[in-house]
């Protein structure tokens, strides 16, 4: 078979970074040949609780009017990352009166800010637990307790499913990563909920 080339290429990434205490900023990236969208809110842990959200349409088909939605994005602060968010956050920042990429974007923060739960259960636990080796069964039960909200979620997560849990998954393998890093959005008065597009670094 020859190699054939692609003639569409679209990449996401998503990170999230500690503000400090609780607080944790996610960003989102989507870029193809066309398009550099950037999204980004901060949340509040354990609540999955936004306290500020911004956009920025860096390229697009209309790079300038696309920007005209960014204030949409207010309209997410107050709200909780939980179940039924990604519908409703759609509708504020997607549809006619938004930007479909953004509103792609918000569903990669949502994702995102649930693993918060996990990258602060594992990386609260002690050296040595973490070091030892992976019983899906165990790892299982104590995310359940611990995250209660991730019971019945998907197949492997589904109560049903437990039991296949301890019969057939493997231990859990960690890729190795280089984590980015940025500079964090200064905050206007100490005070971001309230703050307006130009008043940020971003």
């Amino acid at each position: 078979m020859p190699e054939v080339r692609a003639v569409f290429h679209r990449s996401k990434h998503t990170n999230i970074y500690p503000m400090g205490g609780d607080r944790f900023l996610i960003e989102a990236i989507l870029q193809d040949e066309i398009h550099d969208v950037h999204a980004e809110v901060e949340v509040l842990h354990p609540s999955l609780e936004i306290v500020a959200a911004r956009s920025e349409v860096r390229n697009g088909p209309f790079t300038n009017i696309c920007n005209l939605t960014a204030p949409n994005m207010q309209l997410l602060v107050g709200m909780k990352v939980e179940r039924g968010f990604t519908i409703e956050a759609r509708k504020k920042v997607g549809g006619t009166g938004g930007c479909h990429r953004v509103s792609e974007l918000v569903v990669e923060i949502a994702q995102a800010a649930y693993q918060l739960h996990f990258v602060r259960f594992f990386g609260d636990a002690p050296k040595a637990q973490r070091e030892q080796e992976d019983v899906p069964a165990e790892r299982y039960a104590a995310v359940v307790k611990a995250i209660p909200g991730m019971r019945n979620t998907c197949f492997s997560y589904s109560d049903v499913n437990e039991e296949l849990i301890a019969q057939r998954a493997a231990p859990m393998k960690i890729r190795d990563q280089t984590m980015p890093s940025r500079d964090l959005p200064q905050i206007i008065d100490g005070d971001c909920a309230g703050a307006g597009r130009d008043e940020w670094e971003f």
